[in-house]
């Protein structure tokens, strides 16, 4: 579903696209959270069992297999739920978060538990702060897009870099624009899925409203683990441990 220029008012034309609205962003938020509680058992099954360890003691080919497979997944709840078919896409989003759990409980495992909930703390609120600006900036951000995007594509690419070169200068340099990139992100998300879910409501159309919900849940849900894996590694470099 493409972001459209919708003339919307606010949303004091019924009850029922009110509620339409509500439940679209309750509903997202929820899967964000339940994801991520799905991605924290994930990492502790993993660690447990060796799993994450197993992967990444494959060297390069047990890598790109497991780096395939979350592409794979990720894409695929993304393609779907865009597509319409929103039981298909929540299922590959819900597999997803288990099996980023299972590929980041080695990196999880590495720090304290006091870093991991210190981590977890300030995730959540940069989290809710993004969410809130999104949510009431009345600034067109579509412009923002193209550079975002831009951006990912960069960081991807210096993280696959530093694969190879393990600096830890470099693994510095990646968190600190990961975490204001997918701040960013979270912004500019939350805005278009705030129109999305408003144009839904005052469409009466709780299809698309759902629809709204599983997309927007996707994407947000890999901001907050970005964020949480720059935190993360920020409070470790910085205090020394």
């Amino acid at each position: 579903m493409a972001l459209t220029n919708y003339p919307y008012a606010p949303l004091d034309a019924g009850f029922r696209a009110n509620t339409i609205y509500q439940s679209a962003m309750t509903r997202m938020y929820g899967l964000v959270a339940l994801g991520v509680i799905i991605t924290a058992v994930g990492a502790l099954t993993g660690d447990r069992l060796g799993i994450g360890a197993l992967i990444y003691g494959s060297g390069w080919i047990g890598l790109i297999v497991a780096l395939g497979l979350l592409l794979g997944l990720v894409f695929g709840a993304s393609r779907a739920a865009s597509s319409g078919n929103i039981g298909l896409g929540l299922t590959l989003y819900l597999t997803f978060t288990a099996a980023e759990g299972l590929y980041i409980s080695p990196i999880v495992a590495a720090f304290s538990l006091e870093i991991i909930s210190q981590a977890l703390l300030l995730t959540a609120a940069v989290f809710i702060v993004m969410s809130v600006i999104g949510m009431s900036t009345k600034r067109n951000l579509s412009g923002l897009g193209p550079f975002l995007f831009a951006g990912l594509i960069g960081l991807v690419v210096v993280v696959f870099v530093n694969l190879m070169l393990n600096s830890g200068a470099l693994s510095l340099l990646i968190s600190l624009v990961m975490l204001p990139l997918f701040m960013a992100l979270t912004v500019y998300e939350t805005k278009q899925m705030k129109e999305l879910a408003l144009q839904a409501a005052y469409d009466y159309n709780e299809r698309a409203a759902t629809q709204v919900a599983v997309m927007g849940s996707i994407g947000l849900y890999l901001n907050v683990l970005n964020m949480f894996i720059a935190i993360l590694r920020l409070i470790d470099i910085f205090s020394g441990d």
